[in-house]
């Protein structure tokens, strides 16, 4: 399953990486976060390994992020591997002008066992999973608000 889905940010590029490249911001922007631990690497540098524990669903996950391409302020891209699932995550951010971002992503899902069962009947959530993340993000880079407030 391949998808894309894209959103403008009303902040400048620099503010936006800030946000973004800094670890410790993630428990604002990611729902159901738990906790993360870098594994190996420098964090948010390609071939950064961090583990993350995630609350999705009533369901606890957790996952390995692979960092595969980090060209930031431009791209960057990881690979995660959980139970049943690899996820491929493109993320390309562009300046619009001097107040705004456009920042796209591309999905791209591997399923296994019953992963794949649920892919194919509700590939809905996970398309949902990435513009909430992508709306949180947008909302704590413009107003400050966590989505654990």
């Amino acid at each position: 399953m391949t998808y894309s889905t894209d959103i403008i940010i009303n902040k400048p590029i620099d503010e936006v990486m800030a946000l973004f490249k800094n670890p410790d911001n993630l428990k604002y922007w990611q729902r159901g976060l738990k906790s993360t631990k870098l594994l190996k690497g420098k964090s948010g540098e390609k071939g950064a390994k961090r583990k993350l524990s995630i609350k999705l669903e009533g369901r606890d996950i957790e996952m390995i992020e692979t960092i595969t391409k980090c060209e930031l302020p431009h791209h960057w891209h990881a690979r995660y591997t959980s139970k049943g699932m690899v996820s491929y995550q493109e993320n390309y951010f562009e300046s619009l002008d001097n107040n705004s971002t456009y920042w796209k992503t591309k999905s791209m899902f591997e399923f296994n066992g019953y992963m794949r069962i649920v892919g194919r009947l509700l590939p809905g959530i996970f398309k949902n999973r990435s513009k909430t993340v992508m709306k949180d993000f947008k909302t704590f880079a413009e107003q400050g608000i966590s989505v654990n407030t």
